[in-house]
């Protein structure tokens, strides 16, 4: 981690010589300064007809457009021989005229029609006189518009096919450019050595030693890279060049651990006057570097506290603070390390040292345990993540970045982190703890599948590690969570049978009979849950298994067992498990067929929970059976639970019935009309539209409104011709026209009263005489009895008495 860039990958970056290779390749012939782009060298003299020889049918022709060539008229030479090839597609002339065409193009800016011409003579003429330097234009062209590739190739054609020594050491030194610039350094030092292997009349051999000096510095090959920039000072006409080699030699020498030697070549380099001032600059580093890596931290601080005031210039100067802050780094004196690291962030910014002092300022304030080392870290990724993303100073940062985050509980942040740390390159100490952390941080994001990945890992890379048991928990999770069931649960299994003391396996049991509820395997469930209370009695988790046993033994059917573990639950956590174990309370209840059970939990339910929610079958079924017992108060007040008077449409239609009747039977005439109404709404039978009309009848008499109740009777009747629904009908108007003589009376009008008493009996009369039911009959009876009563006939009353008594002995009134 406190690992120091050399000296020589900076030298590797520095500015190539004055006569290294251009950005752009050369032209062959060109005494002019170096241009941005490559300019093609003029074409050859066109090859004359030896004397004597024959007359080739077109030589007219391509001799008249040479002419206007050789007069630089090249709108008219293009068209000419452009007639020559269609004219004579196959004359002596073809390359040649192809080759006139190309350059007539060029010189008139044409380029894509010139290369064009140029590839035909490449292609369908390699061996011709102008094919070298079709291809050489050709890589020119394509050099200028950053194809190197192609470029290199057609250099390499050129290289190949030429007779010509300087073209063959131009294509080869500009193949090595074109290489350079698709950075395919093993290519390019290949070309270089081919322009070096020419030792005389070789403008470029000076700048191919260099380049390829360089190429190995950046490479790393020191023992290569030596003695050419030695041979360069030893041999070396040019003083510039003179200077550059030896500040590059005296790096080498200094990596290569000569110091001595190092020095001799550094102080040379500072006596010469063509030094550059960054060369100078690296020269001083050098002796600054000389004292770090011998590991003399303070007298390098010592040093540079003594010539504070002369510091090398540019990216030298950089390189000497980013010694002196790692030596105060080195000391502990982690303030004073932050203060020169800053420097050079301000001063230096977007450079290698600017880079490598912001990753060291960031673990100097981790040293400081910095509150703000978040927003440091997520500052510094942030700037350097794009240029340096696979450098290990990322991975470091964006480890020191993840653990602040996981140990926040932030793990999205602290996920997004760790998936970008390079686990390989971290320390190996740091390995394990990291690759847990983020496969912990993964799952707990909801990354499950890179989370399965990361525990893995970890599994197979540290399989004794003391997490070892939690690592198979957590993939587990993962796996759960990515809906692998059948490898979480073997994950569980695992630490169950492999670590069945740790608190892993605590976690594992319980999981397993999350897993069991979810493969619909009730025995499974029971047994991972009873075998997690057993184990381990004061678990957390408690509820959640007595929860699990209850709904396994609901699911086999085991009713009581499960309505025990299910209130255990309850009991253990009422605010969590009070809502699904009382709904599975109330489905065994139901499922018993247990009225009275079924009622107790239902209220202890809404007791505990006011506004909570019963299916409205059960509830449906709750409500008959009460009233089927008579119980109608309780009746209605369940069948109310699972009406909807906002849309009485969503309720069934035989629930609001009943409702009506349970409602009728309580006094509750409003809700019983209510209720009943809903039902008729839903377009019931005819029979059983005219029962709710009874029951609406009775609901209005019971708000005596004695006309309406009487309406909706004679409309049933009008339906109903007999049986017992229209006797009791008839015993409605009945108690109708008996209920009107009672408020008559009670009026004072004792004559009205008398004459609703006795239409009051008439209807009784029909259903005690004519129809014979054991419940309707008798009651009919006692009601005609009451009624001639109440009318002042004792002696028919006596005798629909006597009737009752011989026919119906048993008979109690209700009233």
């Amino acid at each position: 981690m406190r690992r120091f860039a050399s000296l020589l990958c900076f030298l590797a970056t520095l500015p190539a010589l004055a006569q290294e290779a251009p950005r752009r390749a050369l032209p062959v012939e060109d005494d002019a300064p170096v241009p941005k782009a490559i300019p093609v060298n003029p074409p050859p003299k066109a090859q004359p007809v030896p004397e004597g020889a024959p007359k080739q049918i077109g030589d007219d022709m391509y001799d008249f457009a040479s002419l206007a060539y050789e007069r630089q008229e090249w709108a008219i030479a293009a068209q000419n021989y452009a007639k020559y090839l269609q004219t004579h597609p196959t004359g002596v002339r073809v390359a040649d005229a192809l080759f006139r065409l190309g350059e007539c193009n060029m010189k008139q800016n044409q380029l894509k029609q010139a290369a064009g011409f140029y590839e035909e003579v490449v292609n369908r003429y390699p061996n011709s006189e102008g094919a070298p330097s079709a291809a050489y234009r050709l890589g020119a062209m394509r050099f200028n518009e950053s194809k190197f590739l192609d470029a290199a190739r057609f250099f390499d054609f050129s290289e190949t096919k030429t007779k010509n020594g300087p073209v063959r050491l131009a294509s080869a030194y500009n193949k090595s450019r074109a290489y350079e610039m698709a950075r395919d350094k093993d290519k390019q030092a290949a070309a270089l050595a081919t322009v070096i292997a020419v030792k005389t009349d070789n403008p470029y051999r000076e700048a191919a030693l260099l380049t390829l000096g360089s190429i190995y510095l950046a490479q790393d090959k020191k023992t290569e890279a030596l003695p050419i920039f030695e041979d360069l000072v030893s041999t070396s006409k040019d003083r510039t060049i003179i200077a550059e080699a030896s500040i590059r030699a005296a790096v080498l020498l200094a990596e290569l651990k000569k110091p001595d030697e190092s020095m001799v070549m550094f102080e040379k380099a500072l006596r010469m006057p063509e030094t550059t001032e960054q060369n100078r600059g690296i020269a001083l580093v050098g002796v600054i570097q000389a004292l770090y890596s011998k590991g003399d931290y303070d007298a390098v601080v010592d040093y540079y506290n003594k010539n504070s005031q002369v510091l090398p210039p540019g990216a030298s100067r950089a390189k000497m603070l980013l010694y002196v802050g790692n030596s105060y780094r080195m000391r502990k004196s982690y303030a004073r390390a932050v203060e020169v690291y800053l420097l050079i962030e301000q001063y230096h910014p977007d450079t290698d040292e600017a880079f490598e002092a912001g990753y060291w300022k960031l673990y100097s304030f981790y040293l400081l345990n910095d509150r703000d080392l978040g927003e440091f870290a997520t500052a510094f990724i942030a700037r350097h993540s794009q240029k340096r993303a696979g450098h290990e100073y990322l991975s470091l940062a964006r480890l020191i970045r993840a653990d602040f985050y996981f140990n926040k509980g932030d793990f999205q942040q602290a996920s997004v982190s760790y998936n970008d740390v390079v686990i390989d390159q971290l320390p190996e100490k740091l390995r394990p703890g990291s690759l847990f952390n983020m496969g912990w941080a993964q799952g707990e994001a909801g990354r499950h599948q890179e989370a399965v990945a990361t525990f893995s890992r970890f599994i197979n890379e540290y399989p004794a590690h003391e997490f070892i048991a939690k690592a198979y928990a957590r993939r587990g999770l993962a796996n759960r969570d990515a809906r692998d069931l059948p490898k979480a649960k073997a994950d569980f299994e695992h630490v169950t049978r492999e670590f069945p003391k740790s608190d892993a396996c605590e976690m594992a049991w319980l999981q397993l009979g999350f897993i069991a509820m979810e493969q619909k395997d009730p025995k499974a469930t029971i047994t991972a849950f009873e075998t997690l209370l057993k184990k381990f009695p004061t678990t957390t988790a408690a509820a959640q298994a007595y929860y699990g046993v209850g709904r396994g033994n609901f699911d086999l059917k085991i009713y009581d067992k499960a309505v025990a573990a299910l209130r255990r639950s309850i009991e253990l956590d009422s605010k969590g498990y009070l809502e699904k174990s009382s709904q599975l309370i109330i489905l065994c209840d139901y499922a018993r067929q247990n009225a009275e059970d079924l009622a107790k939990s239902i209220d202890s339910y809404l007791a505990s929970k006011p506004g909570g929610q019963v299916p409205p079958n059960i509830l449906k079924w709750l409500g008959l059976k009460l009233y089927s017992n008579d119980d109608f108060k309780r009746a209605a007040r369940f069948l109310e639970l699972g009406v909807t008077p906002a849309a009485p449409e969503n309720t069934e239609p035989v629930v609001w019935n009943y409702l009506g009747m349970a409602q009728l039977q309580t006094g509750q005439f409003d809700a019983s009309l209510q209720a009943t109404d809903n039902f008729l709404k839903s377009n019931p039978d005819p029979a059983t539209g005219a029962r709710a009309q009874l029951t609406k009848g009775s609901a209005l008499l019971g708000k005596e409104d004695f006309d309406a109740a009487d309406k909706v009777a004679q409309e049933a009747l009008q339906i109903v011709k007999d049986g017992k629904l229209q006797a009791e009908l008839l015993i409605l108007e009945g108690d109708i026209f008996a209920a009107q003589g009672d408020k008559l009376a009670a009026a004072g009008d004792q004559a009205g009263a008398v004459e609703k008493w006795k239409a009051a009996a008439a209807k009784y009369a029909v259903p005690s005489q004519f129809y014979e039911d054991p419940d309707v009959t008798p009651h009919a009876l006692y009601k005609a009895a009451k009624a001639l009563q109440k009318a002042g006939d004792e002696a028919q009353a006596k005798q629909m008495l006597q009737q009752l008594k011989q026919r119906y002995p048993k008979y109690q009134p209700k009233d």
